[in-house]
């Protein structure tokens, strides 16, 4: 039983989470990339009973959350119709163990490959609410999407929209939706992991050379690629995982840069996490036959390298090995 405590929406404004794209590419990559979100709120959790679960057969501790949005919601026992409109929420429910109570996930969905199979409720811009609301969901968990959730809400269908700033609150999201669904051990077990992973990540690349890394988000102009500011997902993944962002005085979570800051910032290697995008994917062969780039040192070097996406823009159990693969790209030499 779930019941909604109170319904508030505390930001008419979009997230800024989705500079890194151009305008063309805004609707198919939306459900992809995330980044810090200075208008989100942070996630509470309040457990009404005491007591601490001791297997995996758990008794359900009733718990209460609220959202980013402020919606609040009281949960008397595990949802059994889930449907996730972002990949990352997706692959955290089927690693908590509750992907058999998945019904419905957004279009871009695909790991584990269990989700395949789960009736598609649309996504890139907007979800498909018929769908949804078809589907009877007890609970629908989303990243960035707000209309939907506050027309579901309406409905009285409790929906929730969870968007971590940083790791520590991909953590925070993991725990929350194993209190919510019933596997809050299993949770625990996935964070330990994730730190621990972290911890011997952060042990390798101490103390070693930063090289200075230009990461691009999109490269659809050349002259003008999108990259991660600082402070953002992939500015903290940089840092993490020993690498020098040049593009460290960008104040937004994402930005284009002139092709002028690279050549003078000449970073030793670049990261194309564009190489799957939909829309005008790159290559590390069309990065080195692009015009005015011949001089950059990753150029003259070849040190160009194409990553999965997957890795970056999905919060979830695997975020921490986006990490671990920029630390292997920027010090091969700490994990021979």
């Amino acid at each position: 039983m779930v019941r909604k405590m109170i319904s508030r929406n505390t930001n008419k404004n979009a997230p800024v989470w989705v500079q890194a794209c151009t305008a063309r590419a805004i609707v198919l990559l939306l459900p992809l990339l995330f980044a810090v979100s200075t208008h989100s709120e942070q996630i509470r959790a309040a457990e009404q009973t005491t007591g601490t679960p001791s297997s995996h057969a758990q008794t359900f501790v009733p718990v209460q959350i609220t959202d980013d949005l402020g919606h609040t919601f009281r949960f008397t026992r595990p949802p059994q119709r889930i449907v996730s409109l972002t990949p990352g929420y997706t692959e955290t429910l089927f690693a908590l163990g509750a992907g058999d109570r998945v019904v419905g996930v957004d279009d871009y969905s695909d790991y584990p490959p269990e989700a395949r199979s789960r009736a598609k409720v649309g996504g890139g811009q907007h979800a498909n609410l018929e769908r949804i609301v078809a589907l009877q969901p007890d609970f629908v968990v989303a990243l960035v999407e707000q209309q939907e959730v506050d027309a579901l809400v309406a409905k009285g269908i409790p929906a929730v929209r969870l968007f971590p700033k940083d790791f520590n609150g991909v953590l925070q999201t993991i725990l929350l939706l194993g209190k919510v669904t019933g596997t809050e051990q299993r949770a625990q077990e996935i964070v330990a992991g994730m730190n621990h992973q972290l911890a011997e990540i952060e042990e390798r690349v101490k103390g070693l050379p930063q090289p200075r890394v230009f990461v691009e988000l999109d490269g659809t102009d050349p002259l003008r690629p999108f990259t991660p500011g600082p402070h953002s997902f992939i500015g903290e993944m940089i840092r993490t995982a020993g690498g020098w962002n040049i593009a460290h005085d960008i104040r937004t979570p994402s930005s284009q840069i002139s092709l002028e800051a690279i050549v003078a910032q000449d970073p030793g290697i670049i990261v194309l996490t564009d190489s799957k995008n939909p829309i005008n994917p790159q290559s590390k062969e069309d990065v080195l036959k692009r015009q005015g780039w011949g001089g950059i040192t990753a150029v003259r070097n070849g040190t160009v390298v194409s990553v999965d996406n997957v890795f970056f823009f999905r919060p979830g159990p695997r975020f921490v090995d986006g990490i671990e693969l920029l630390a292997r790209i920027f010090h091969p030499e700490a994990f021979r």
